[in-house]
């Protein structure tokens, strides 16, 4: 694993003076933890950990961001249902072409601007559901 962390790209992105920086993180991180079975949280807790870690460098920058947590990733093509939640309860599993579609809209909507969102593919989802 490599020795390069997140918390390095935001500071250089601060340095540069960016418009707007986009991480993609993992539903399971911060609040969102609570929308995870026990048993994942247990397996995946360190790297949830780091990618709260970076979450917070990037809030704490002044950059303007848009944080997206991605549920379990699919690798099939993309479905067109994936979609951004501020509701941090929720889970489920979303298609990597789906999120990068959602990336790609984020960088155009101002409601995106300094937001942190869970992204999964409505036909996949558990947990509430706003």
């Amino acid at each position: 694993m490599s020795n390069f962390k997140i918390s390095h790209l935001i500071d250089i992105a601060v340095k540069a003076q960016v418009q707007q920086f986009i991480l993609i993180s993992s539903i399971g991180s911060g609040e969102s933890a609570v929308a995870l079975p026990p048993q994942a949280l247990e397996t995946l807790g360190p790297v949830l950990l780091e990618k709260e870690k970076a979450e917070q460098h990037l809030i704490n920058s002044g950059l303007t961001y848009t944080i997206i947590r991605p549920g379990g990733l699919k690798s099939e093509a993309a479905t067109g249902n994936g979609f951004l939640t501020t509701d941090y309860k929720i889970a489920g599993s979303i298609h990597r072409a789906d999120v990068a579609q959602l990336v790609c809209e984020c960088l155009t909507s101002e409601t995106a601007r300094n937001q942190v969102f869970s992204a999964i593919d409505r036909n996949m989802t558990y947990g509430n559901r706003t």
